[in-house]
């Protein structure tokens, strides 16, 4: 439950969809060896858009592409097969892959595929399985208010602009928090354990201020951000 509890907390900072594939990777499943994570949507029209991934050498061919339905339905592969209910299994035949079904309101809205770098035993997999679909809730919920359409309607979704990557020059919550304590001169360690992410994530966050920001260190950010009163 810590790391349930986590997790959902971190979403409350409205992470981009490719944050959340790298942190569950490295860090909410990362005991578990994760080679892969790719999760995405099934539409209306039952064309398929990946949201998130990481992991994958082909992560640009996907990216942001809606793949029409008899084109992902016609790939040859285990985890295809799970998810149009060939196979009545969440797990490849190869024990490599576990896919988790993401519903928004009881309904199958998409799919969140985890693979690992080896084959996972049996007895390891009930415990792994658990954790992961643990995980799916919080994520189902989370990516379910990003892609609803506003109003009820039907069809596509967007995602709100602090849920994409993308060098937009603007600052997400969570990076205001990093930033407000790059003012009071926090380090990187106390502003971990601070917002309850890992060094890395800090970090990563870091980079992409100073790129909004037009900036080069710490000191030149938090000057900026005090000039612009960000903070």
């Amino acid at each position: 439950m810590p790391i349930i509890r986590r997790f959902i907390e971190w979403l409350s900072y409205h992470p981009t969809t490719e944050e959340i594939a790298r942190a569950l990777a490295t860090e909410y499943l990362a005991e578990f060896s994760v080679l892969g994570v790719r999760f995405g949507r099934i539409n209306n029209d039952d064309s398929v858009t990946v949201l998130g991934q990481y992991g994958y050498p082909d992560a640009d061919k996907w990216r942001e592409r809606n793949v029409p339905s008899a084109e992902w339905r016609a790939v040859d592969s285990d985890h295809v097969r799970i998810i149009v209910g060939i196979l009545k299994t969440k797990w490849t035949t190869d024990s490599t892959m576990h896919i988790s079904s993401l519903r928004d309101r009881g309904v199958i809205q998409g799919y969140l595929i985890i693979q690992f770098h080896n084959p996972t035993s049996e007895a390891d997999k009930h415990r792994i399985a658990e954790a992961i679909d643990d995980l799916s809730v919080p994520l189902a919920l989370y990516l379910s208010f990003l892609t609803r359409p506003i109003g009820g309607g039907v069809g596509g979704f967007t995602l709100p602009a602090d849920a994409r990557d993308g060098g937009n020059g603007q600052l997400s919550q969570r990076q205001i928090l990093i930033l407000r304590g790059m003012v009071d001169g926090k380090t990187n360690h106390e502003l971990a354990t601070e917002l309850g992410f890992s060094v890395s994530t800090i970090r990563h966050e870091t980079m992409r201020i100073y790129q909004s920001l037009a900036v080069s260190d710490r000191k030149e950010a938090a000057k900026r951000a005090l000039a612009l009163s960000l903070v």
